[in-house]
């Protein structure tokens, strides 16, 4: 049996999920909802609460606290040098998401599988230039910002002119953590 893993919903409309590496595409219920669907046959309860409910409690992709720790782990290193702090970018966490999703389902580390940096931003309705960092194994977010400290082309981009940022991470079937980092203007 597979080992289960925790995921971001790459729709951005969910809480994690816990899911098998190689399901990460599907989409789950929230507990609430699934409360609800079961009283779905009783008369008092319309399509309308289901999806005020539900809506209520939908959390979006770019803030999921994780995702949200790595922002802030990002803007404390950039205070640090007096550079702005990047504001985060729904359409750069759904690229970064995607390729944590990725690396975890298949394996494959690397910046150019599944379409590349660049194009995955654009799949996600990015227009403007990316700049990526990839990490794997590390524990948590100061650990995967640790690594990026100590390279000089990972530290490039967290300390690069851009102005918006988006992140993603994902527990693969070995255990092991992927993070990724997105920048762009």
């Amino acid at each position: 049996m597979k080992k289960m893993v925790t995921l971001c919903a790459l729709a951005g409309l969910l809480a994690p999920l816990s899911v098998r590496a190689d399901e990460a595409t599907q989409t789950t219920a929230t507990p609430a909802a699934a409360a609800v669907a079961k009283t779905e046959s009783k008369e008092t309860v319309t399509k309308e609460t289901v999806k005020k409910e539900t809506a209520a409690q939908v959390q979006q992709l770019h803030e999921h606290p994780t995702l949200l720790r790595m922002l802030a782990r990002n803007n404390s290193l950039r205070g640090r040098l007096g550079l702005r702090p990047h504001r985060i970018n729904p359409e750069l966490t759904k690229a970064a998401q995607d390729q944590a999703v990725y690396m975890a389902r298949t394996g494959s580390f690397s910046h150019y599988s599944n379409g590349g940096p660049q194009g995955r931003a654009r799949r996600w309705g990015f227009r403007g230039m990316v700049r990526e960092n990839i990490a794997w194994g590390q524990h948590d977010v100061d650990d995967a910002f640790h690594s990026w400290q100590n390279s000089s082309g990972h530290w490039a981009s967290i300390v690069s002119n851009t102005s918006e940022a988006g992140f993603g991470y994902a527990i693969g079937n070995d255990g092991r953590g992927y993070w990724v980092a997105v920048y762009g203007d």
